[in-house]
């Protein structure tokens, strides 16, 4: 059977983003939004005030 090539990815090429929440209100934040990048698996997070794309 033959093998597949696989697919090389630079770290902080790609990204999951997603909100949570919401929260109870700290200072007017109820929403966090959460990103980590898939090969490294580095968490970064974001207090919001909405959960929107204008927020992205």
């Amino acid at each position: 059977m033959p093998q597949q090539g696989m697919v090389e990815v630079e770290p902080f090429y790609c990204w999951g983003i997603d909100f949570m929440g919401p929260f109870h209100s700290s200072h007017s934040n109820l929403h966090i939004l959460v990103y980590v990048d898939y090969v490294t698996k580095w968490v970064e997070a974001m207090a919001c005030q909405a959960n929107d794309a204008s927020t992205v």
